[in-house]
């Protein structure tokens, strides 16, 4: 009898181990075998420091895609097919719909319209993406017209207006449709990709130039998305070698944490947590800056 219960306790205190150990070990980074840059494991490597030191917690999640645009090739791929909640990153995708539309005939590149795509892009403004998901025809239809005429973009999903308060966590996107959104434009293969440039140009803020040790001649072209649960950015960094030459590079940084959406998860402040995640995409962004320069030595 006493061996049974000594064996019964064995068994409980592993299997309580087990259950400890699982709601703390972080999930393994989904990386793409195909890519031989030593990039990838740099980035990884920072991730991993940042979530040995608090600067992570095991709850959030990661995506990274770096693109160098001169070679037309990917350098790192960490969870890049993973969707994540899109937040104001959504409206990348919003701006695509509305320009295809404009490319064949049914809206107007009006003024009023320029003016709201500043405000969307710009200035993040919600009531100004509401604007153009209305005036295409609500979500379903801004969703459909995205997937009928870009099936590429896989993993995203457009399917509710931006609420009130800004906490939109249905519409989805991921770090390998936001790297093929940039791609695609620099190509000058989506409908209007100048103006939308443009848009993406205009000064703003972000999580991948500003408070790093790029430097100030560089040009950014980008959008950032945050809600309490998901902080990301993606853009292009545009640098100029020695000679002269354009050494543009996409990068893009996804950090998600779902339990945030429950306001009883909430342990620091909105702008504390923000910050310590930015932190982060701005060490990775540096980090990648490093290697793009190693490489084209300016």
């Amino acid at each position: 009898m006493k061996t049974y219960i000594f064996k019964l306790i064995i068994l409980l205190v592993c299997c309580g181990l087990t259950v400890l150990l699982s709601e703390i070990t972080v999930v393994q980074a989904t990386r793409d075998l195909s890519i031989d840059s030593p990039l990838e494991t740099k980035v990884d490597e920072l991730v991993k420091q940042f979530r040995s030191r608090g600067g992570l917690t095991y709850s959030d999640r990661t995506s990274f895609v770096v693109y160098d645009l001169s070679r037309d090739v990917k350098l790192v791929s960490i969870n890049e097919e993973t969707p994540r909640m899109a937040a104001s990153l959504i409206k990348n995708f919003v701006m695509l719909v509305y320009f295809h539309e404009v490319k064949h005939g049914r809206l107007q590149h009006t003024k009023r319209n320029k003016y709201h795509l500043e405000r969307m892009i710009r200035y993040s403004s919600n009531s100004s993406t509401n604007y153009f998901i209305r005036l295409v025809g609500g979500p379903r239809q801004m969703h459909r017209k995205l997937k009928a005429n870009y099936p590429y973009f896989l993993q995203t999903k457009i399917v509710e207006y931006i609420p009130t308060n800004g906490r939109t966590y249905r519409n989805l996107t991921s770090a390998r449709d936001l790297n093929k959104f940039y791609v695609q434009m620099w190509k000058k293969t989506l409908p209007y990709s100048d103006k939308m440039k443009y848009y993406l140009e205009l000064p703003n803020g972000d999580y991948i130039y500003k408070k790093t040790r790029i430097p100030a001649s560089a040009k950014v072209c980008n959008k950032t998305g945050t809600v309490y649960g998901l902080i990301g950015d993606s853009g292009i960094i545009v640098l100029r070698d020695a000679s002269g030459t354009l050494r543009p590079y996409v990068f893009t940084g996804l950090i998600e944490d779902k339990s945030k959406t429950n306001s009883r998860r909430r342990r620091i402040s909105f702008g504390a947590w923000v910050g310590q995640r930015a932190n982060v995409l701005r060490r990775v962004s540096e980090r990648v800056y490093d290697y793009i320069n190693n490489i084209y030595r300016w």
